[in-house]
C-alpha cells in the first residue's frame, strides 16, 4: 500500500505576479523506502505542488485536491465548491497538519537563509524541533542527538557549530543544517527540494548516501525535487517531471533516461549533457586583478584565537577572462570574493586592481551575489533598483539614466515593460538576469559571480552562462566565476583555481585541469561528478568515498587535505606545502616537490603523481 498517494492535486494563486507557480490536476503514489525525483524548468510547480502536500501554502493559494492520504490517514485540504472552505474546517486541518508535520512528513527547504532563524543559534533551532515532537527527551539527550546529526550530514566540529547563529555558516554548511532539522525526528515521508542545489560535490556525495541509507534502512519514502539530472539518475528508482505545472511523464529512472518520450524531457536531458562543453581560448595575457599571497583572518568566537578564512592565496585575473574558482561549502571562496571586490580588507598580502592596490570598493569592480532573492529590494521597482547605482556614482540625467537602464535590460534578455515590475513578478533565472543588469549598469572591468546559476535549473543555467560569455565576449569584461558545481566552472572558464580550507591547492588552465588533474583533492571533486546517466551516476555514487588517514591530526600547520588524503605521507602532517609551479599549472603537494619525492632529470616533464 502506498505511503502517500496524491489525486488531482490543483494549485492556483489569485495574483498576478504567480500565474506561472500553478499546479494543474497531477496526482502520484509513493511507497515506503521509494526515492521519488521530480524535475522541471523554474516555474514548473514543484515547489508549489511540495508545499501543498506539506499545507504550507498562504491563504492566496487555492488549493483543491480529491484525495491526500498519508499512511492510510486522510490529510486532504477542505475546499468547498463556492472556493471558500468553512473556518471551523481550516482550523481542524491546520491543527492535524501540526501534529504531522515534523514526525511523519518533513521538508528539506530549497532556501535555507530565510528557513533559519538568523537570531537564535543552530543548537537550539535543532533541538527546539525534537522537543517539540518527544516531550519525553531530556535536554541533555536532545544536544546529544543534535551533536550526531550535524556530523551525520557532513559538518565538522558540531559543537562549535551548536554555538553558532546561521548568518555566520556558508549557504552550504546553512543546507545541511536544515537537512539536519528535517531528519531530527526520523520522518516516514522526507520531501527534500533542491537539497544539494548549495552544496559543492563532496558534501552532495555525503548528502546522497545519507538519503539513500536512511531511506533503505527505515522505510523512509524520499520526494526528492532538483534541477541537477545528474543527482536525480543517481538516486531516484522513479522520476516524475513536470512542465507548466502539469505532469508530461512519469516511469522508471532507467527508462526516462535511455528513452525519453516527451519533448520536454528529451530537452531536459540534452541541455544537461550540453554542459559537458568546454569554454573558448583565452582572451588575453594582460593580468587586471592580481592577489599576492592574500591572507583573511576572523576573531574565533568560540576560543578567541584567529582563524583563518583565506590563507597564502595568490592568483591573477587577465582582461577580458573568465577566472573559475571552485572548493567546498566554507573553503572561504565568499570570503575571497568579498576582499576582491573591496568589500573586506586582507589581514595580509596585497590585491592590485590595474596595477594600483585595492583598499575601498570601486565601481569598476561589481558582484553578482549568491543570494539573489535577499539582494534585491522588494519594495523597489526593477527600474529604480536599476537606477540607484547610476544616481550615486554618474551625473546622467533622468532621461540618460532611463536610456541606460532599457539598454541593459535588453542586454541581459529582458524588456524594457519589466521596468514597472517588482522582483516578486520574476523567476529565479529572470531576478538573475536582473541582478547581473544591475552589475553591468556602470560598465565595470571586472564582475565577480558568487554562486550566480545554483538554484536555477538546467534551462536556465544554460541561458545565464550563455549570457556571461556573451556579454564577457561583447565588452571585454573580465569575470570571477565562483562555484561549487564543477560542471558549470568547467562549461565557462578558461583558467581555474581549486580551494580547500582557505588555500589554492591547484590551479592553472581549465581544460588540462579536467583532462589531468594533479592533486588528490582535485581527482577527488572530479570523480564525484554525477552524470546524467542513471548507470555510470549509480556506480559513481557506489565507489565515491573520501579515504581517512585512520584518523590521523595535523601536527602543526600541516597540509589541510592530508587526514583525507590517500597519498599522504609524514610531512604532510608536520607542514604546509609550498607552491610549486609548472608551467601553466601550480600546485600545493609535497608529491611534486624534489624534497620528498626525489630530484629528477632537468629534461624532465612533470605529469600527475597520483
Amino acid at each position: 500500500m502506498s505511503l502517500l498517494s496524491v489525486q488531482n492535486l490543483s494549485v492556483q494563486f489569485h495574483d498576478s505576479y504567480a500565474g506561472g507557480e500553478t499546479v494543474r490536476d497531477i496526482s502520484f503514489n509513493v511507497e515506503p523506502g521509494e526515492i521519488v525525483g521530480i524535475v522541471g524548468e523554474s516555474g514548473s510547480g514543484k515547489s508549489t505542488a511540495m508545499q501543498a502536500i506539506m499545507g504550507l501554502l498562504p491563504k492566496r493559494a487555492e488549493v483543491k485536491c480529491q484525495k491526500l492520504i498519508l499512511s492510510q490517514e486522510d490529510i486532504t485540504p477542505p475546499f468547498s465548491a463556492d472556493g471558500k472552505s468553512a473556518v471551523k474546517e481550516e482550523k481542524l486541518y491546520e491543527k492535524k497538519m501540526e501534529s504531522i508535520r515534523g514526525r511523519q512528513i518533513s521538508m528539506i527547504f530549497q532556501e535555507p537563509l530565510s528557513y533559519l532563524n538568523p537570531t537564535v543559534k543552530i543548537g537550539r533551532q535543532i533541538t527546539e524541533v525534537i522537543h517539540a515532537h518527544d516531550k519525553a527527551c531530556t535536554r541533555g539527550g536532545a544536544r546529544q542527538r543534535a551533536k550526531e546529526l550535524l556530523d551525520m550530514v557532513g559538518i565538522r566540529r558540531p559543537a562549535e557549530r551548536m554555538r553558532q547563529y546561521s548568518f555566520e555558516l556558508s549557504g552550504g554548511m546553512r543546507q545541511r543544517v536544515a537537512t539536519a532539522i528535517a531528519l531530527a525526528c526520523e520522518p516516514r515521508l522526507l520531501i527534500a527540494d533542491e537539497p544539494t542545489t548549495a552544496l559543492d560535490v563532496t558534501v552532495q556525495g555525503q548528502i546522497l548516501q545519507l538519503i539513500k541509507r536512511i531511506s533503505k534502512e527505515t522505510g523512509t519514502a524520499v520526494l526528492f525535487v532538483s534541477h541537477d539530472l545528474g543527482v536525480i539518475a543517481s538516486v531516484c528508482s522513479r522520476v516524475i517531471v513536470m512542465h507548466n505545472g502539469k505532469i508530461v511523464e512519469e516511469g522508471v529512472t532507467d527508462d526516462i533516461f535511455r528513452e525519453p518520450r516527451h519533448m520536454y524531457t528529451k530537452e531536459l536531458i540534452e541541455k544537461a549533457s550540453h554542459l559537458q562543453k568546454l569554454p573558448h581560448s583565452m582572451v588575453s595575457r594582460n593580468p587586471l586583478f592580481v592577489a599576492e599571497h592574500v591572507t583573511k583572518q576572523y576573531p574565533g568566537r568560540i576560543n578567541r584565537e584567529q582563524t583563518e578564512a583565506v590563507n597564502n592565496v595568490s592568483f591573477y585575473i587577465n582582461k577580458g577572462e573568465i577566472y573559475g574558482l571552485v572548493g567546498e561549502s566554507g573553503c572561504g571562496k565568499t570570503t575571497l570574493a568579498g576582499m576582491a571586490a573591496g568589500v573586506y580588507q586582507p589581514t595580509k598580502g596585497n590585491i592590485l586592481f590595474k596595477g594600483v592596490p585595492l583598499l575601498k570598493m570601486n565601481r569598476q569592480i561589481q558582484m553578482v551575489f549568491q543570494d539573489v532573492q535577499s539582494s534585491l529590494n522588494p519594495k523597489m521597482t526593477i527600474e529604480d533598483i536599476l537606477e540607484e547605482p547610476l544616481q550615486l556614482n554618474t551625473k546622467l540625467s533622468s532621461e540618460g539614466r532611463r536610456k541606460k537602464v532599457i539598454e541593459t535590460l535588453n542586454l541581459v534578455g529582458l524588456s524594457p515593460k519589466d521596468t514597472e515590475k517588482y522582483p516578486q513578478a520574476f523567476s529565479g533565472g529572470q531576478r538573475q538576469r536582473i541582478a547581473i543588469a544591475r552589475a553591468l549598469i556602470l560598465e565595470p572591468e571586472l564582475m565577480i559571480c558568487d554562486e550566480p546559476v545554483s538554484s536555477l535549473d538546467i534551462s536556465t543555467q544554460e541561458q545565464i552562462l550563455e549570457l556571461l560569455e556573451q556579454v564577457q565576449i561583447e565588452k571585454q569584461i573580465s569575470c570571477l566565476f565562483i562555484s561549487h558545481d564543477l560542471n558549470v566552472v568547467k562549461r565557462i572558464s578558461q583558467r581555474l583555481g581549486v580551494m580547500y580550507e582557505g588555500v589554492f591547492v591547484e590551479s592553472g588552465n581549465t581544460r588540462s585541469i579536467y583532462e589531468d588533474p594533479w592533486h588528490p583533492y582535485t581527482k577527488t571533486l572530479l570523480s564525484a561528478i554525477l552524470p546524467p546517466n542513471p548507470k555510470m551516476a549509480k556506480r559513481k555514487r557506489r565507489m565515491w568515498k573520501v579515504k581517512e588517514s585512520g584518523g590521523k591530526k595535523l601536527l602543526g600547520e600541516g597540509c589541510p587535505f592530508a587526514p583525507r588524503c590517500g597519498y599522504a605521507m609524514e610531512c604532510c602532517y608536520a607542514q604546509s606545502p609550498k607552491t610549486y609551479t609548472f608551467g601553466e599549472r601550480k600546485i600545493a603537494c609535497f608529491l611534486y616537490s624534489e624534497e620528498y619525492t626525489g630530484k629528477r632529470n632537468d629534461d624532465y616533464k612533470m605529469t600527475s603523481q597520483i
